[in-house]
């Protein structure tokens, strides 16, 4: 094993023990999968938990507000940056409340754990390639957090993959008594993703443009409107793109493709989300350090198209 990517594990809060063997081989091949990628060296820190709000509440001053409800289901793990270049992270994982009886998937944690891995990853190579958008003393305009949540989507989606591909080298499954073939990622999930994503369609449509209208109207503030909408976005795009990864594990179509006829598809989502994955499906899961700046930029470049997708939000309610 490369010695570039040094670990640290902490257990913490009651965490489940004689999780750290595992922790060490999983890193192990996940520092072969960074050399390859030329990730530059960084050292990590995973910090086993029973209680991941207030683990992530200790590790950094802008997480002081986490809490772990999501679209789609809670959260399990977080990768945390303590300096702006990743060369120092911090991957939190929830092992569950031994004290109240709680099993482990194992299955389950170890799709965590190297999704997470993903986006320790991906951050230090986002960092390294100078693509990462710059702090700013001003609040964000429209445009630059729309780069951002086109980057954030695509890391899920990344992310995923990284681990469905690393998940069929650890263990097999063997459907209806057949041959055993890699466990993927769909395995492991199964429709919930896709179950979630088709319960908030109505939510974006007529939702999201009642949202604007509202505003326009004085019937609710700006905060509400940005924080709705924005915010909104950015969380239904994270949930698209890890329903989209199963789609891709599965061998399947698309996930838009199954709902081009809802309005939250075909007016707004689509046009958002499909430039998107054109860039995932024609780069690599994992770009290396020497493509990544070309391929990060070509995603952020889609947040042009949530941008025009805001803009055209709040007319009359139809």
């Amino acid at each position: 094993m490369t010695t570039a990517y040094a670990l640290t594990v902490i257990e913490e809060h009651g965490a489940r023990p004689g999780l750290t063997g595992f922790i060490e081989s999983v890193h192990s091949v996940i520092s072969m999968v960074a050399d390859r990628s030329g990730v530059p060296e960084m050292e990590l820190t995973v910090v086993l938990t029973s209680d991941i709000t207030a683990s992530i509440r200790a590790r950094r001053d802008i997480e002081r507000d986490f809490t772990p409800e999501r679209s789609g289901g809670m959260v399990k793990g977080k990768t945390i940056s303590l300096v702006r270049n990743f060369s120092d992270t911090v991957i939190v994982l929830d092992t569950g409340d031994v004290a109240a009886g709680e099993e482990l998937d194992q299955v389950e944690f170890l799709h965590l754990v190297l999704h997470e891995y993903g986006h320790a990853l991906v951050g230090r190579l986002r960092a390294a390639a100078g693509t990462r958008p710059p702090k700013t003393t001003r609040s964000k305009t429209p445009e630059e957090v729309a780069a951002i949540w086109a980057y954030e989507a695509a890391d899920e989606f990344r992310c995923d993959l990284i681990s469905n591909t690393l998940l069929g080298k650890f263990l097999n499954v063997t459907p209806g008594g057949g041959e055993p073939r890699p466990l993927t990622f769909a395995d492991l999930v199964g429709e919930g993703y896709r179950e979630a994503f088709a319960e908030l369609l109505d939510a974006v449509h007529p939702g999201w443009p009642d949202l604007v209208y509202a505003y326009r109207t004085h019937q609710i503030g700006l905060d509400e409107m940005y924080e709705g909408l924005l915010f909104g976005t950015g969380a239904v795009l994270k949930l698209i793109a890890h329903a989209d990864a199963v789609e891709e594990a599965s061998g399947n179509a698309p996930l838009l493709a199954n709902y081009s006829d809802h309005p939250a598809v075909y007016r707004l989502l689509g046009p958002v989300w499909s430039p998107i994955r054109e860039v995932l499906a024609s780069t690599p899961t994992l770009p290396s350090l020497a493509e990544f700046a070309a391929v990060d930029r070509a995603i952020q470049d889609c947040g042009q198209h949530m941008a025009a997708m805001w803009a055209s939000l709040g007319s009359p309610p139809t």
